[in-house]
């Protein structure tokens, strides 16, 4: 285990990282491959080997076209597999019928959320009966320990757990959580007891009182421990109705052996996006500076293998322009930024992932359109940047 980490704010232009041996954009950590993927309005972007020929394919949601399948040929080249599947915002691959096959979860806050199943060639089949029939966010883990994946739904309202009954159908637990939008969902073990546990974080109107445990239910934030038999409880509370949340990861940012939590904020704040784990589940907030600029989605991982956790922020619409999707690399004493920028449209998803099969971890940025005042989203192609650490 890499030593731990004492995490403090660090910030510093590409010459002050040139001054203190760091590395910057300017060393080509990252490199533009060049693809501009489809014509779709991408929201969120997964990452897994759909069609089982060992590297890693992608899956876009998207607000227009539909979820497309992006077939990867090993090299980080990746081809449309003429499919498109149903529309929404969000995705998550995970092998729901346990046939060792990679399915697909998909839904949006206007559309409903449904199963496309893999037929065992990397083609889908979707599913025509209705999970729900609005979701913010989605987390899949087997929070009843039956031996398949569960999932746990993030609503403008109370979120649900669909329970999965092994046959291709789910049914809804008796429980709900929380009163408030959830817009980031991140399941793992949270207090070391060998069950998944669940992080919900969202928003709604109100203030910007920042707690960790002992919040009232109407809070926006949630931690919510599992008994080892899929019934929840609420560990601690949080605020992030102002944040708003748009999207959750959990890794050990400290490295002390236990699983934090990092959110993609929508608010455009500084200093609320990293949430330090105690142990036991209970979130207290690092006050790390990484910028203010408004975020869809995170990505983690250690993108210059140093030993330490690395985070690409997805630049979302901003009031005025779209902000630019950057990357802030981790330190024993902090991160720093990159100087990165992809500014080409805003971003709707980062998934991180090694797709040219040389041992380091690239990006897959899905994009979107928008025209600020009209709230519409239109078709942008999403983008492939290489890392070059092994190069």
């Amino acid at each position: 285990m890499r030593e731990r980490r004492t995490i403090v704010a660090l910030i510093g232009p590409a010459l002050a990282m040139l001054a203190l041996g760091l590395p910057t954009v300017a060393d080509d950590l990252f490199v533009d491959s060049g693809q501009r993927l489809g014509n779709g309005a991408t929201w969120q972007v997964a990452l897994g080997d759909v069609d089982r020929d060992g590297d890693l394919d992608a899956v876009a949601a998207n607000l227009t076209v539909g979820a497309i399948v992006w077939l990867n040929d090993g090299q980080g080249r990746f081809t449309d597999a003429g499919q498109r599947l149903a529309p929404g915002a969000w995705v998550l691959l995970s092998d729901l019928d346990g046939d060792g096959w990679l399915d697909i979860v998909s839904g949006g806050w206007s559309t409903a959320t449904m199963v496309s199943w893999n037929d065992g060639t990397g083609r889908f089949l979707l599913d025509g009966a209705e999970l729900v029939s609005s979701a913010l966010s989605l987390g899949a883990g087997d929070l009843d320990a039956d031996g398949d994946l569960d999932l746990y739904v993030g609503r403008a309202g109370p979120d649900l757990i669909l329970l999965n009954r092994g046959d291709r159908t789910f049914v809804q637990s008796d429980q709900r959580f929380g009163d408030t939008e959830t817009g980031g969902v991140a399941i793992g073990d949270l207090d070391g007891d060998g069950d998944p546990d669940v992080v919900a974080a969202g928003w709604n109107d109100g203030g910007n009182t920042w707690i960790s445990a002992g919040a009232s239910q109407d809070e926006a934030g949630h931690v919510w421990v599992n008994d080892g038999t899929g019934v929840l409880e609420e560990r601690c509370a949080f605020d992030a109705r102002e944040a708003h949340v748009h999207h959750a990861v959990l890794a050990d940012f400290e490295g002390d052996g236990d699983l934090d939590a990092f959110f993609a904020l929508a608010g455009g704040y500084c200093c609320q996006n990293i949430w330090l784990n105690d142990g036991s589940g209970r979130l207290t907030r690092e006050p790390i500076d990484l910028g203010e600029i408004v975020c869809n989605g995170v990505a983690a991982a250690d993108f210059d293998r140093n030993g330490y956790l690395d985070v690409a922020l997805a630049g979302g619409a901003g009031p005025a322009a779209p902000a630019s999707t950057r990357v802030w690399l981790g330190y024993s004493d902090g991160y720093y930024d990159s100087g990165l920028r992809i500014t080409s449209s805003a971003s709707g998803g980062i998934a991180a992932g090694d797709l040219d099969g040389d041992g380091d971890v690239d990006l897959f940025v899905g994009h979107y359109g928008y025209e600020t005042g009209l709230s519409s989203y239109y078709e942008h192609p999403n983008e492939v940047w290489l890392n070059t650490t092994n190069d």
